[in-house]
């Protein structure tokens, strides 16, 4: 009725104007710029390419921890059970079409890709001096978004234009037709981005060509590429833009930012009047409150434990005689009362979903947020990509390259080795294989890449089949769930409901 009262009162105020009515339609809108007057300047295009930045940097809370969730690094806590239902569903694979953080990831890396687009296809024809750079970088990011998607989803709808209204229900791209995507992309963008050397201060957020390279090796290694894969790594390797941090337990820390080792970071502040640019990382994975007394470890005590460790990630360290990367990674509760005087305690009892471990890396840190105030949120960048992980990449590729070359292999992966004190390896073929595996799960653990380990490699099958059959309460008891663990249809993640709802020309994954 509204509408329709709405409607009368347009009619006749066009009656009552009808005079001066086609003037009135022409005059242009006050203070809009429209798409085909923008992307003309330098300031335009550089507007343009960071909207594409600003959406890889949104919803921070949802996007880069439910990998965590899903990989046998970290189970979903909290103050109980349901309170984290959602991540509970992810870290138990009982989750299902519907569940929100998926949904909210899918939309997410559109979302990117929709932004890259815009500039993408807007500057064709644009004569800017930003020009060349702009959209080396938005293709370099869309590549990121839809390696997120091939490697997650698979057979995710393939975008690269600005769509009409009626094409936005798109059907699936085959997994093949994104990997050329991703390739063309990232080839396309190397030769005009700088190198990390090169980018001024007000650039050292954004991708480089060290990026880019970094990322299309990795596109190769996911698809078995090994020679292609080796050829982009060396190429990072030997520009000698990156080298490893002497100390690993400052890797992820707000004062080793954009330091030698990061190949690319997410950028957060942690200025309050700016808090949608503050990332929510402390109150995610920080150890419970009020179970959680810090005693002298400057670990914030007001977080929500959502993302805790497993007690496998810890054993693994210690069957590694890994202590370096221990102790920069996960605590225990004997070592947080022993050696800083805290406790994980509350009534005798730990909170729920809770081995008693605290997460260091890229975890819960009081002098890194705003203040006392404001623990659950701070402003320390998310490393996506760094000098380490390209070692161990380069030395997998090695490994499995058609003509094996183990002696570079073992090359790369003891250089990241001795940085944890641990001893070179001297194995080759398969045994190195195994060994770069378990380097990767140590070095990277809480870094956002070991699911997508397990299922390129093969292995999630059997190391999640049993993940959240059994859940700690916290009183030394558990929850029990026998129908969770990965199945085989946990291969894929589900194309979320809602899309499936809007968009008839997709299909949906097998098993959903």
């Amino acid at each position: 009725m509204k509408l329709k009262q709405y409607i009368y009162g347009l009619f006749l105020i066009s009656i009552i104007l009808f005079p001066g009515c086609e003037e009135f339609l022409d005059t242009a809108q006050m203070g809009v710029t429209s798409q085909d007057d923008f992307y003309n300047t330098d300031a335009e295009v550089t507007q343009a390419l960071y909207a594409i930045y600003d959406k890889i940097q949104s919803d921070n809370l949802n996007t880069f921890q439910f990998k965590n969730m899903l990989s046998d690094d970290a189970l979903a806590g909290g103050g109980g059970r349901g309170d984290n239902s959602w991540g509970e569903r992810l870290d138990e694979y009982t989750y299902g079409t519907n569940n929100s953080i998926l949904t909210a990831n899918f939309t997410k890396y559109y979302q990117i890709i929709y932004a890259a687009n815009l500039l993408i296809n807007n500057l064709e024809n644009a004569d800017t001096s930003a020009k060349q750079v702009a959209l080396a970088e938005a293709k370099t990011l869309r590549a990121y978004a839809y390696f997120e998607l091939v490697t997650l989803w698979g057979p995710a709808p393939l975008v690269t234009a600005s769509l009409n209204p009626d094409e936005y229900a798109q059907p699936n791209a085959t997994v093949e037709e994104l990997w050329a995507q991703i390739e063309t992309d990232l080839v396309e963008a190397i030769p005009n981005l700088p190198l990390k050397s090169a980018q001024t201060e007000a650039q050292k957020a954004n991708v480089s060509k060290g990026t880019a390279q970094s990322w299309l090796g990795k596109a190769y290694l996911y698809q078995k590429k090994f020679d292609e894969a080796a050829e982009q790594f060396d190429a990072v390797i030997a520009s000698e833009e990156y080298a490893l941090a002497d100390d690993f337990s400052m890797i992820t820390k707000e004062s080793s930012e954009f330091g030698s080792e990061s190949v690319f970071e997410i950028s957060y502040t942690k200025d309050v009047s700016s808090v949608t640019e503050c990332t929510w990382i402390v109150a995610f994975c920080g150890p419970r409150s009020p179970w959680f007394s810090a005693g002298t470890s400057g670990i914030s005590q007001t977080a929500w434990g959502w993302v805790e460790p497993r007690q496998g990630l810890y054993t693994a360290y210690v069957e590694a005689g890994d202590v370096v990367r221990r102790k920069a990674t996960v605590m225990s509760e004997e070592e947080l009362i022993n050696d800083f005087g805290g406790s994980f305690r509350l009534d005798g009892n730990l909170p729920y979903g809770s081995y008693g471990l605290v997460r260091l890396k890229h975890g819960a840190w009081v002098d890194e947020t705003p203040g006392e105030a404001f623990h659950t949120i701070g402003g320390t960048n998310y490393r996506i990509t760094r000098y380490a992980d390209v070692l161990l990449m380069a030395a997998e590729a090695y490994n499995r390259k058609s003509a094996p070359n183990d002696v570079k292999a073992l090359e790369y992966v003891n250089i990241v080795r001795e940085r944890a004190e641990l001893p070179s390896l001297t194995i080759t073929g398969d045994a190195l294989f195994d060994a770069i595996k378990t380097e990767r799960r140590l070095e990277l653990a809480f870094e956002f890449v070991r699911y997508q380990d397990l299922i390129r490699w093969g292995d999630a099958a059997d190391v999640l089949a049993d993940q959240g059959k059994q859940i700690p309460k916290g009183d030394g008891t558990n929850f029990e769930f026998p129908d969770a663990g990965f199945k085989a249809k946990h291969w894929l993640l589900p194309f979320p409901e809602d899309e499936i709802m809007v968009n008839p020309n997709i299909v949906q994954n097998p098993g959903w």
